[in-house]
């Protein structure tokens, strides 16, 4: 009898272990399980930034829509994103200085904020290439990443009644899009470590002549500006056809030559925009500027003015310029559109609904968000009705472009002016953990 109790006890452990194999198969074939079910993925979208950024520019242009520099609204611009920057987590500082506007003195200030990176290790590519004498560490290189906040001042011309228009403009274009990429950009830099030191610095009185990046440049000290390994300066990104990004007018040689080491920053993010493939995935997508007009320019360090190719770079003055003309590095990201014949270089937006602005945005009535926002919706609509069409045409859903094969763009849920904020501030954050020639981030 005992046996028989014992053969049966052996009989009930042998299926409790069994059972308890098929469960535990089961739990793991469950998510392969519910892949094959035909639900959605769930997978995070590079960019993936919520509407933190869109939320940050319409506050910056609803409660402060006339930024202008010296002003008492810009100052309390200013006094916003310092306090956007202290919830976040960080010790932002205020830059006051003086500058002229005609002959009359005002004040304005420059908000900054800091973050140390995890630096870069010595790896080159080739083995040929090693150096005994190179650190095999750099961890006090620094990247300006910055954006004025202010708004241009301009006067309206009255229409063929004679009548002025009423000023709605806010400068949500520009530049409350370019603000809240950076702002993402340091949201996100406290979660995904920097390989380099950032300073981000918002502007004041940018659309003075760069009188607030002037002002920043010339508090730094020679060790300071020693260790700078680029700026980059993000400009209005939303209301123009276009995103581009430019290097420096530094960078560009006598005749064709280009110095690779000036570019490098642009270099990496058009690599940031393939290797993440974000045409493919988010619809946004990084041009540079590839014209062949000849314009005038001159070199720093130049004595005459020499004629150059108009390519990878702009005429368009920023706060990229004061440290352009240093001899620093710089990445010039803005929207506008440099395909086009020469009687409409420099528009903003070839659409006709910008024609009374002949084609600008920035320092226009046009500047402001109802307007911007319900024109975009608009363009949205029509774009969704082209890519039905498209897609029913090519059931294959593949283009052929430059870079090969790619899948036609996913249509996404984003308005335009979330989705250029936070993938602008998607290749910032790649940016800075993209070092030095010969030096790999620090994971």
């Amino acid at each position: 009898m005992s046996f028989n109790k014992l053969s049966l006890s052996n009989k009930s452990r042998s299926v409790i272990r069994f059972s308890s194999i098929v469960l535990a198969l089961i739990f793991m074939l469950l998510p392969l399980l519910a892949c094959d079910s035909g639900e959605p993925s769930t997978t995070r979208r590079d960019a993936d930034y919520g509407s933190y950024g869109k939320e940050l520019a319409e506050t910056l242009a609803d409660d402060y829509p006339r930024r202008i520099p010296g002003s008492d609204q810009e100052a309390e611009a200013a006094q916003y994103i310092f306090d956007q920057l202290t919830l976040l987590g960080y010790s932002p500082e205020i830059q006051t200085f003086t500058f002229f506007k005609g002959s009359r003195s005002q004040k304005s200030q420059n908000v900054i904020a800091r973050v140390s990176g995890s630096g870069f290790s010595y790896s080159p590519q080739f083995e040929q290439d090693r150096s005994e004498e190179a650190p095999d560490k750099v961890d006090d290189r620094v990247l300006i990443i910055g954006a004025h906040y202010d708004t241009p001042d301009f006067t309206l011309e009255a229409d063929e009644d004679g009548k002025i228009p009423r000023n709605t403009a806010d400068g949500i274009h520009n530049n409350a899009s370019g603000v809240a990429a950076v702002m993402t950009a340091a949201k996100q830099m406290l979660q995904e470590k920097p390989g380099y030191n950032i300073q981000f610095v918002f502007f004041g009185a940018g659309s003075n002549q760069q009188e607030g990046a002037q002002a920043f440049l010339d508090s730094l000290s020679d060790n300071e500006l020693e260790r700078i390994d680029a700026m980059v300066n993000i400009g209005p990104i939303y209301a123009g056809d276009k995103i581009y990004a430019h290097a420096g007018q530094n960078s560009v040689r006598t005749g064709s030559e280009k110095s690779y080491e000036m570019r490098r920053k642009l270099y990496q993010v058009t690599d940031i925009f393939f290797d993440y493939v974000l045409n493919t995935q988010n619809n946004y997508a990084v041009f540079t500027n590839q014209t062949d007009y000849y314009m005038p320019y001159t070199p720093s360090g130049a004595s005459v003015e020499q004629a150059g190719l108009y390519r990878e770079w702009t005429v368009i003055e920023s706060d990229h310029t004061p440290f352009d003309r240093a001899g620093i590095p710089i990445v010039f990201m803005e929207s506008g559109d440099y395909n086009v014949d020469k009687s409409d270089l420099g528009k903003e937006n070839t659409s006709p609904r910008f024609a009374p602005s002949k084609g600008m945005i920035s320092g226009t009535l046009f500047d402001e968000s109802d307007y911007l926002e319900e024109f975009f919706r608009t363009v949205e609509k029509d774009s969704d009705i082209d890519l039905a069409a498209r897609e029913e045409q090519d059931s294959n859903k593949t283009e052929t472009t430059g870079s090969g094969t790619q899948e036609v763009e996913e249509k996404t849920d984003e308005d335009r002016l979330t989705k250029r904020i936070n993938n602008t501030a998607f290749i910032l954050v790649q940016l800075t953990r993209r070092g030095p020639i010969d030096y790999v981030f620090d994971n």
